[in-house]
C-alpha cells in the first residue's frame, strides 16, 4: 500500500547511465503520482521537474543506481547538475520545504559517492584570509579526506585545514566510527573521525557549521574540491 508525503519524503541524488542527475524519493512506500520539485539553478534561475516512476538499484550503504533491471522501484524527477533542491510540491500546489541543512548533508553525500581516494573537500569561509592573518582569526571549517576501501575522513576546526599530504590513503589500523581528540593533527581544533558511513560523515561536517557558526556561516559558507594527482603512467 502507498500512500502520498504528508511530510518531505527521505530522498536523494542519483545518477543514470548517461550522468542525468535526479532526485530520488527513496521510500517506496510513497506515491509521488503528480508531485513535482522546485529548484534553482547555479545562477539563481528558479525551475521545476515532475516526478515518475524508475527501476532502481540500491548498493549499500547509500548509492542509489537508476537501472532498467533494476528490482525496485521507485519516483524520481530530474535536477540539474549542482542545483539547489527548494521544496516539494503537491498536485494541489502544497508546498514542502526542504532543510537546506539536510540539502547540504545529501549533495556532500553525493559528492563523495565513488570518488577516489586522495579527494579532499573543505568547507569554510568564502572570503580571502590575508596569510599572515590565519592563524589569529577563529572561523567555522570541516574537511571530508577519501581513504580507500569506502573510508572517509572527517576533520573540524576551529582553524583553517591544511591539505594533509598522507604517505598512502591505507585504512588497516584505523579506529573506525569514534572521534579522536588527540594532537595528531596540530590544525584540527574539534576531532576527527574514520568511518565508511558517508551519511554519518557528512552529517558531522553540517552539523559542525550548523552548530559552531549558525546561518551566518552557512550564508558565508564556500566549499572547495581537490583530487589527487596521477603521475603519466
Amino acid at each position: 500500500m502507498t500512500s502520498a508525503p504528508d511530510s518531505v519524503p527521505s530522498w536523494t541524488f542519483a545518477s543514470d547511465d548517461l550522468m542525468t542527475r535526479y532526485v530520488v524519493v527513496t521510500d517506496a512506500r510513497v506515491d509521488m503520482t503528480g508531485w513535482s520539485i522546485h529548484y534553482h539553478h547555479v545562477e539563481g534561475l528558479p525551475d521545476s521537474s515532475a516526478f515518475g516512476p524508475v527501476s532502481a538499484r540500491v548498493d549499500p550503504p547509500d548509492d542509489f543506481v537508476l537501472d532498467d533491471d533494476g528490482d525496485t522501484q521507485l519516483w524520481a524527477a530530474t535536477i540539474e547538475a549542482a542545483a539547489l533542491l527548494d521544496s516539494f510540491v503537491s498536485p494541489e500546489g502544497r508546498i514542502l520545504a526542504v532543510d537546506q541543512w539536510d540539502a547540504m548533508t545529501t549533495w556532500l553525500v553525493e559528492s563523495i559517492r565513488d570518488e577516489p581516494a586522495g579527494l579532499i573537500i573543505d568547507l569554510g569561509p568564502n572570503t580571502e584570509i590575508p596569510e599572515d592573518e590565519v592563524e589569529d582569526i577563529e572561523l567555522v571549517n570541516a574537511q571530508l579526506h577519501v581513504l580507500d576501501d569506502g573510508v572517509v575522513m572527517v576533520r573540524r576546526s576551529h582553524r583553517i585545514l591544511r591539505q594533509l599530504r598522507l604517505v598512502d590513503h591505507a585504512v588497516d589500523g584505523l579506529v573506525l566510527d569514534e572521534w579522536h581528540h588527540d594532537d595528531t593533527f596540530d590544525d584540527c581544533t574539534n576531532g576527527y573521525l574514520f568511518t565508511r558511513d558517508h551519511v554519518l560523515a557528512a552529517s558531522a561536517c553540517v552539523a559542525w557549521v550548523r552548530d559552531a557558526g549558525g546561518v551566518e556561516a552557512a550564508n558565508r559558507l564556500g566549499c572547495s574540491f581537490d583530487f589527487a594527482d596521477e603521475l603519466p603512467r
